[in-house]
């Protein structure tokens, strides 16, 4: 049992390293300009360990977007708890992605390429399963309370997470994505407040 057990550890830090130097060499180059080779090479391993883990690229892929998403939803979930009041841990939880964009990581990987790279139903999954049950969790003190009280949660996080990716082509596309992730924030910020002046 030991000797299976440290062969499990070995397998998943090998795995580990390949998912972090594929994102680092993902978000340098992008998708096409890296090859399995050029990730085995400097991971120090044999091709065939990567293929232990992975059928191919597209796979190793989706590995680190699931990483990387997976941390903005950390970011999201953390900043919208840390408050207490519903419109400031809406506003908070919104921000949080917001300020994903500006990670080279995260706007290259999940915001620039993965619509390109990834087959659609893994996006749509990720979508159902990821995206959209964090919006339902940061947006549910709007819909279920008295500050949005005709609005239903689904319909909500729906338009949110469009506006969201709306937003963020702007920023990952903007030749200065800091001066963009501001501008967005003026949107944002007259959102929220039209929203609240209507349901006050």
């Amino acid at each position: 049992m030991g000797v299976k057990r440290l062969r499990e550890r070995q397998a998943a830090a090998t795995r580990e390293h390949l998912v972090d130097l594929a994102r680092q060499r993902f978000t340098e180059q992008g998708y096409a300009a890296t090859s399995i080779e050029d990730i085995v090479q400097r991971a120090g391993v044999a091709k065939g360990a990567l293929y232990h883990h992975f059928s191919g690229k597209d796979a190793l892929f989706r590995a680190v977007y699931e990483a990387v998403l997976a941390d903005v939803v950390s970011a999201v979930m953390a900043a919208a708890s840390a408050e207490q009041e519903p419109w400031p841990s809406v506003r908070a939880g919104l921000s949080a992605f917001l300020d994903a964009c500006l990670d080279p990581a995260f706007r290259r990987i999940v915001i620039l390429e993965s619509v390109s790279v990834l087959h659609p139903e893994v996006r749509e999954a990720e979508i159902g399963q990821v995206e959209l049950p964090m919006l339902r969790t940061v947006l549910t003190p709007l819909a279920a309370g008295a500050a949005l009280p005709d609005v239903a949660v689904d319909p909500l996080a729906h338009v949110a997470l469009g506006g969201l990716y709306g937003a963020a082509l702007f920023i990952a596309r903007s030749p200065d994505p800091s001066a963009a992730r501001r501008e967005v924030d003026v949107v944002l910020d007259t959102l929220i407040g039209g929203l609240r002046s209507s349901w006050a």
